[in-house]
């Protein structure tokens, strides 16, 4: 085969990359051109939180602003520095683009830097050629996962993280692998995934340097360079955390003792992920079970697969002894401000030790069936594990019983515009709090709030919101762990709907009973002005003004006003 011929296969090859990268793209954001603001988006952690956060900074003119500079919106103000970085790829995008877009764009972006990482860690893995088709399936299958998206590219271009340090290891990185590590952290989140992956470069790093009594030094000076460069993107939040003597963060109560951080079993961290993570099928850990079994363990392939799997069976196992032990909160017992370390995040290595398992057992039997199971997994993390996807289909194929909210009816701006207008010229300058409604949604729309859900804010606040609804919490011990002992929800909580924030418009529940709370205080010292209500509510203390819901709104908002 003479050189020009190779051309031109090289040439096709990369067109048959570039088409099949365009084709999964548009097939994945395919919910958002045709729906629109009805595409359908996960509630937790994302429209409870991210994007209303997004919506106040940019409306306020807050996302570069200085750390101290207080963001109006959840629990009335916060500093800057309690949200999320304005020095990141993601504020960039909600810089320039309306909310609804920049989370499409944003998606798109982890889609195609993940395709790119998993790629440029297939071609470090041998000397032997990996067959086309599989350096663009195995992409493919990682890039189509169902990554968490406001970690950006933390998890999703973990494998090029990886595929770095595995050059500086062998001696055969150089220095421009550096800006790599940079724009990594660019994209990604220290304190929401690359902690925890900084922290698993150290150990291999240090491991190899202690077996090879060798010193890898462009290795690191990497992990210098990655962990100085979030630093300096996180300033504000260490500036407003660590080195402001007048912030007490709500953290310093946090506890992992109990609810969802106790007594996992191994399985649950690996068997089919995390929505906050990467969400996927059990289907690939029973492909690696098979190949374990099918393959010769005398191949060399089969071996890597095999420590990998090793890797994060390990990993697993050590976690659910962390979650049963009570060895979670240690660190918080020790130095109070860290009290909100949560090791089980570690957890998001699993999802690529676990496709770096698949990726060698497979080769070790030569990829035999990837031409019938790679467009078939594909199929299966696009319409099954994509949640855009995975309700649309169903309201024309309704095999799910659940029923979830679209952007538009989730932050119902038509109602809330007739409230506001309802309301008066002055609404501006008004207090809300919430029953069973998230202030997520007041927030998004411009209302003031005395309540929200943050992921670092004043203890003082907290505590104010404690005085006024203690006594309910009383009569929940669960509930009022979960508000002391956690608290990132700073809500006006009541026992008779727990933590029930999806109390949507269709479902069918009794009258919300007054809660036990101390009026007096949330009149006077918090200043409360209105309560917004999913529920109609029997109380003495506050009169019903007007009902708003409509066709596109997920809520029944009932507006009261409290008495003077």
């Amino acid at each position: 085969m003479n050189h020009k011929t190779i051309q031109i296969l090289n040439s096709r090859k990369r067109l048959v990359h570039f088409l099949s990268l365009i084709a999964m793209a548009f097939i994945l954001i395919m919910p958002y051109v045709f729906l629109g603001s009805g595409v359908y988006l996960p509630v937790s952690d994302n429209m409870d939180s991210n994007l209303a956060w997004w919506k106040m900074l940019k409306e306020s003119g807050s996302i570069w602003k200085d750390w101290n500079h207080e963001v109006p919106g959840m629990i009335i103000q916060s500093p800057r520095f309690t949200y999320p970085s304005g020095l990141n790829l993601e504020a960039l995008l909600y810089y320039f683009f309306p909310i609804l877009p920049a989370y499409m764009i944003n998606k798109l972006l982890i889609f195609g830097i993940g395709f790119g990482s998993f790629y440029f860690w297939l071609r470090l893995q041998s000397h032997e050629r990996i067959p086309f088709l599989v350096q663009i399936g195995f992409s493919l299958l990682w890039a189509s996962l169902a990554f968490y998206i406001h970690r950006g590219i933390s998890i999703a271009a973990l494998p090029a993280l990886v595929g770095i340090f595995q050059l500086f290891l062998s001696s055969s990185g150089n220095w421009k692998y550096l800006i790599g590590l940079i724009a990594y952290a660019f994209y990604s989140k220290l304190v929401l995934a690359g902690f925890y992956f900084w922290i698993g470069l150290l150990l291999w790093v240090t491991w190899k340097c202690i077996v090879t009594r060798k010193i890898f030094g462009l290795a690191i000076f990497g992990l210098f360079i990655l962990m100085g460069t979030w630093l300096v993107l996180e300033y504000q939040l260490i500036r407003g955390l660590f080195l402001n003597p007048n912030f007490e963060s709500h953290r310093i109560d946090f506890s992992y003792d109990f609810g969802i951080w106790v007594n996992q079993w191994p399985w649950e961290f690996f068997l089919s992920g995390d929505q906050n993570g990467v969400y996927y099928s059990p289907l690939y850990l029973f492909i690696i079970v098979c190949l374990l079994i099918w393959a010769k363990i005398s191949n060399p392939f089969y071996q890597k697969g095999l420590r990998f799997f090793l890797m994060f069976l390990s990993l697993s196992i050590l976690l659910a002894i962390l979650s049963s032990s009570g060895l979670l909160a240690v660190l918080g017992k020790w130095i109070p401000v860290l009290a909100s370390f949560n090791l089980l995040r570690f957890e998001y290595w699993i999802p690529f030790l676990l496709f770096a398992s698949l990726f060698f057992l497979w080769r070790s039997k030569a990829f035999a069936g990837f031409r019938v199971l790679l467009p078939l997994l594909l199929l299966m993390n696009i319409f099954v594990y994509q949640y855009e996807w995975r309700y649309w289909i169903n309201d024309y194929f309704p095999l799910l019983s659940q029923k979830v909210l679209s952007y538009q009816e989730y932050y119902s701006e038509k109602e809330f515009g007739e409230l506001k207008e309802f309301i008066g010229e002055d609404v501006s300058s008004k207090r809300f709090l919430h029953f069973n409604i998230p202030p997520a949604v007041s927030a998004y729309n411009g209302l003031i709030s005395l309540d929200g859900y943050l992921q670092v804010y004043d203890r003082k606040h907290k505590m104010e919101v404690f005085e006024v609804i203690q006594d309910e919490l009383a009569k929940d011990n669960s509930l009022r762990r979960h508000f002391y002992n956690w608290g990132n929800k700073c809500y006006f909580q009541n026992a008779q709907f727990p933590d029930d924030y999806f109390m949507y418009k269709w479902r069918e529940e009794d009258v919300l009973i007054e809660p036990d709370y101390d009026y007096v205080y949330l009149k006077e010292v918090l200043k409360a002005d209105y309560i917004l209500s999913a529920l109609p509510v029997s109380s003495s203390n506050f009169k019903l003004l007007k009902v708003f819901e409509g066709t596109h709104s997920a809520w029944r908002i009932h507006l009261y006003e409290l008495d003077r």
